[in-house]
């Protein structure tokens, strides 16, 4: 496995063929600043370089997931010069963008775990997670209309999300909602009194891990292709995939196991996971 980067605001814990990623700025209730926004952007890369990470657990450290963007140094920045065609500004936007892009395409299956504060870029990574987990006490919402910018790079997740009409609602009226609004706008797929968030989380997990590690990447790679490939071209790539797995070492294993009456070896853990 390649060494995990340095990182000063999130907190990395590798368990197993699981990921633990801690957003950790809790006393400003984890808010993105510049650092932070390019930690993940390094976290991300060196997952889509690795095959023994499986799951990915996004949380926020003292009891709030992420409340959005720094909105101090966003201010501070807001003064920086255009030098020689190059904005600062723009450019982090931009990278943070990347960084979400490369993030959803992802071939491990990501959970966001959203506690407290969710607002901005907080919700984005909610809807840009595989899985969202909800506390019923949970704050969520897009208040950047309120304070005269836009929601930029999260836009385009929120309205795939949601769908368009509610995307533009939440968005041109920065409503703040609680966690139930949240499940029942379909931000998230499980909603937990904040008690037994934790056991949500861990049924999740084991849900997802009773999966085949390619079978699942394959399939969220059909999924998100959904839309944005001509359909004959969907056609065929999903018969590749298909063909892929069936003939591949995991596709054995999950239907012999199954003739067999018998876990698959990813499922078994030691020597014979196959990630």
């Amino acid at each position: 496995m390649p060494e995990l980067p340095s990182c000063e605001y999130l907190l990395l814990d590798v368990v197993g063929s699981r990921l633990n990623l801690t957003f950790n700025r809790p006393d400003q209730r984890n808010a993105i600043n510049s650092q932070m926004g390019a930690e993940f952007g390094a976290v991300v890369d060196w997952l889509s370089e690795t095959d023994e990470v499986r799951v990915v657990v996004l949380r926020g450290a003292g009891g709030h997931f992420c409340a959005g963007g720094d909105i101090k140094e966003r201010m501070n920045m807001a003064d920086e010069t255009v030098e020689a065609g190059v904005d600062p500004l723009m450019e982090r936007n931009r990278q943070a963008g990347l960084a979400f892009l490369k993030f959803e395409n992802l071939p491990q299956t990501t959970i966001a775990v959203v506690e407290g504060s969710a607002f901005g870029g907080g919700m984005g990574y909610a809807c840009l997670a595989d899985i969202t987990i909800v506390s019923e006490e949970a704050r969520m919402g897009m208040p950047e209309t309120t304070l005269g910018v836009a929601p930029a790079q999260i836009s385009p997740y929120v309205v795939k999300r949601i769908g368009l009409t509610r995307a533009r609602q939440l968005a041109l009226t920065g409503e703040r909602f609680g966690g139930t609004k949240a499940y029942e706008y379909g931000i998230a797929q499980y909603l937990s009194p904040q008690q037994n968030i934790d056991q949500t989380l861990e049924e999740v997990v084991a849900a997802v891990m009773r999966c085949g590690p390619k079978a699942n990447a394959a399939t969220k790679a059909i999924m998100l292709k959904v839309g944005t490939m001509p359909e004959e071209d969907l056609i065929r790539f999903s018969a590749e995939r298909f063909a892929e797995l069936n003939r591949g070492d995991e596709g054995k294993e999950g239907q012999s196991a199954f003739a067999e009456k018998r876990k698959p070896s990813w499922q078994l853990g030691g020597e014979g996971d196959q990630k």
